[in-house]
């Protein structure tokens, strides 16, 4: 294998940031794998939520689709979430909170 350098400048600069992220969800979907069938059905609802936001993404801008979010799920606040009670838990926040 070619040094790490050599390596992400092959690899990852030219996927740009869009690659780099699908690279990273491929190594997430390697961890769901091992997850129950009760977690991963709570990621796919998560996901729903996070295509969403990708739409909004898209139609509106990242600026605009990152305001709406933090308003919505403010990211201090899904990472506690997700520590404390995973995905599960967020997903009952997220239908609490009529956001599902």
């Amino acid at each position: 294998m070619p040094a790490p350098t050599l390596w992400f400048r092959r690899t990852l600069r030219p996927l740009g940031l869009t690659g780099a992220a699908l690279l990273c969800t491929g190594l997430q979907a390697q961890d769901a794998v091992t997850a129950s069938p009760h977690d991963k059905a709570c990621r796919t609802e998560v996901s729903k939520f996070e295509e969403t936001i990708g739409f909004l993404r898209q139609t509106q801008g990242p600026e605009a689709a990152a305001r709406v979010k933090e308003e919505l799920l403010p990211a201090k606040l899904e990472n506690e979430i997700l520590m404390q009670h995973g995905y599960c838990g967020l997903v009952k926040h997220l239908r609490d909170k009529h956001l599902l």
